[in-house]
């Protein structure tokens, strides 16, 4: 073979080989940036939308011990963002969800607690019921952050 076109092929071969390499790190790059993103977006969304359950249910919790249910109008913001916590949110925050929203209906059904009653509660740390959840989500926030 004449020396020119091995030296032709090779020059093409190498041209080739450093194309595919760049090709095949900024692919690589962009993947890893896309998964990052995600998973950003994924941790921006859930704690948003757990800070609005947190809101909403204090809210009501707060509520229920010292008034009784008017109307179901009350709970529909809350059984709003309980069903968007179903569409993103792992299995033991979504349980956690689900019991304090029973529990919120419980204390509509109790009678209402008097002002030294809701200070007694206070004092004897019996008023968080929103421990549980609060816990589960941090937990879940962790893991999400841990793949950024």
């Amino acid at each position: 073979m004449d020396s020119s076109v091995v030296t032709t092929i090779a020059a093409v071969t190498g041209s080739m080989v450093g194309a595919s390499a760049s090709i095949a790190t900024t692919w690589i790059s962009m993947r890893s940036q896309a998964i990052r993103a995600n998973a950003e977006w994924r941790l921006r969304e859930r704690q948003r939308l757990y800070k609005e359950f947190i809101t909403e249910a204090s809210r009501l919790a707060v509520e229920a011990r010292g008034h009784s249910l008017e109307g179901l109008d009350r709970l529909a913001a809350l059984y709003g963002v309980l069903n968007r916590i179903r569409l993103i949110s792992g299995d033991d925050v979504l349980s956690k969800a689900e019991d304090f929203c029973r529990r919120i209906v419980e204390l509509y059904w109790q009678p209402n607690m008097t002002l030294e009653e809701f200070r007694v509660a206070y004092e004897a740390d019996r008023l968080d019921s929103l421990k549980e959840f609060s816990t589960a989500c941090r937990k879940e926030l962790l893991a999400i952050s841990a793949i950024t």
